[in-house]
């Protein structure tokens, strides 16, 4: 192992982060058999065919489920189709949600598990490139595995004999290591804009190579993407975030020409000029590739969207950066979270610059999202090739605090204030915290210490000498007998002030 892959390692370990390569390695594939599949799961499948055979209907296991026990994958979830009609499911089945029965499906709720069951059918038109215009059911296998996204998720198992049906030839693609659209690629991407971004995630996900045609199939169809939603592109995007090999998910996605509709800022971050800014979005995805895999929808925008990677960004560049990610719609909580990313890492490298004092250094090392931006601009220096040492240190320096230097007891709160007669306000915010940075660097050790120097501080507010100084060592304010015992009041109570 060469030592820039050694110390990325052991960088990412100091942090408890995956430092497994992002790049997925595909697992043999085998016929899909139910013993694989987990116990709870073969239970409710069972239950729901044994249900809809009894009243004359055939019930199959499909999608993602039949896909992942051919990969050797362990499935979470599972997925049906029958040759049931809606309203026959709904009479057989006494807990139903109706929520997409205009096109076939209808969720099963049993034993505590959802469960997506959606009658054979074809479909025509798809004017709003996400939704037939016409469903006709159909009676086979065949017929409703020919209007499916890729032949992978076109495998079919019967839950209670085990026999297997793949009249799309999925089981073959997935040993060549191809992801084929099923009939027609630019058909299958007219119906639905998703399937485009889709076709990237499935590919990185399970190491496939998109078969030969689909790059072109979907760069002539990339007018599809009108119809989908800034939601639904989204929750695509956190889905190739969360999962393997996001980086090269996003590279297909730029090789297709998918990239520049759904994350137009991203080409715009860069330099001006396209070659600038080529390499800009290259740098970017190889810092992504850095990360490992799965690193999360968090951290993942954080690196995308970067306002200044390597550099002290300007206000601009960061009032740019959240306007580009709020055009995304995400959460509240991403958001905020996401932010708060970009705020550490301007903290994190003025730390490594040094100038910084203890009660600075120790309030980032406690923050939050410390950690999650020490792994963007790790991931950020190693991919440009730059050296970690100063990050790996700022890590070394928190790991060897105990917890009671990281973030002690207060030895003052608002309680103490109180009694003061300093009117409620601002100021007992900025008093109390400026009495924590006194004990961060050591100038307060005891509560009485502190007690006296609250006391000379407020003593200097109400004077409004504003150059006096408060000494924790002043013998003429010995304090109260009671607080000679060093004690430390609680963090709950400084809190509340």
């Amino acid at each position: 192992m060469s030592a820039p892959a050694s110390a990325r390692i052991l960088f990412l370990a100091l942090l408890g982060f995956n430092a497994v390569d992002e790049h997925s390695s595909r697992a043999s594939c085998r016929r899909p058999a139910l013993r694989d599949l987990p116990r709870e799961l073969s239970a409710v499948a069972r239950s729901i065919a044994e249900r809809l055979r009894a009243a004359g209907f055939e019930a199959w296991l499909v999608g993602g489920a039949v896909r992942d026990l051919a990969l050797g994958i362990v499935p979470r979830e599972i997925d049906m189709a029958t040759d049931a009609p809606p309203d026959a499911v709904q009479e057989l089945f006494p807990r139903t949600l109706a929520v997409g029965k205009a096109f076939g499906t209808v969720i099963v709720q049993w034993n505590g598990m959802s469960v997506e069951l959606t009658t054979f059918r074809a479909e025509e038109g798809y004017s709003d490139a996400r939704r037939p215009d016409a469903v006709s059911y159909g009676s086979s296998v065949e017929e409703d595995a020919a209007r499916r996204d890729f032949t992978c998720n076109a495998m079919y198992l019967d839950p209670l004999r085990g026999d297997f049906r793949d009249p799309e030839r999925g089981l073959a693609d997935l040993r060549a290591g191809l992801l084929r659209c099923v009939g027609d690629a630019r058909r299958r991407f007219r119906e639905d804009g998703l399937r485009l971004v889709r076709l990237a995630r499935f590919a990185a996900r399970f190491d496939l190579e998109p078969a030969p045609g689909t790059r072109a199939a979907a760069l002539a169809e990339l007018d599809s993407l009108r119809g989908v939603s800034a939601e639904r592109l989204l929750a695509e995007l956190e889905a190739i975030l969360c999962g393997d090999g996001p980086a090269r998910a996003l590279r297909i996605l730029r090789e297709c020409g998918v990239l520049a509709r759904v994350l137009p800022a991203l080409g715009a971050r860069g330099p001006a000029g396209e070659e600038a800014q080529e390499q800009d979005v290259e740098r970017r995805l190889a810092a992504l590739a850095e990360l490992g895999r799965a690193p999360g929808a968090a951290l993942g925008l954080a690196l995308l969207f970067d306002p200044a990677p390597l550099a002290p960004g300007g206000e601009e560049e960061l009032a740019r950066a959240e306007r580009d990610l709020a055009a995304l719609r995400p959460a509240r909580a991403l958001r905020s979270r996401v932010r708060a990313i970009w705020a550490m890492e301007r903290e994190i490298t003025a730390l490594v610059a040094g100038g910084r004092t203890r009660a600075e250094r120790l309030r980032a090392m406690r923050a939050p999202a410390w950690r999650e931006a020490l792994l963007v601009l790790g991931a950020e220096r190693r991919a440009a090739g730059l050296a970690t040492a100063g990050l790996f240190e700022l890590e070394a320096e928190r790991l060897a605090l105990a917890p009671g230097e990281l973030a002690p007891e207060p030895l003052v709160t608002a309680r103490d204030l109180e009694p003061l007669g300093l009117a409620r306000g601002p100021a007992w915010g900025a008093l109390l915290r400026e009495a924590e940075t006194r004990q961060l660097e050591g100038e307060l050790a005891t509560r009485a210490q502190a007690l006296r120097w609250l006391r000379a501080a407020v003593r200097a507010r109400d004077g409004g000498e504003r150059g006096e100084r408060a000494d924790p060592d002043d013998p003429d304010d010995p304090g109260d007998p009671d607080d000679q015992d060093g004690g430390k009041a609680s963090r709950k109570d400084q809190e509340s002030g």
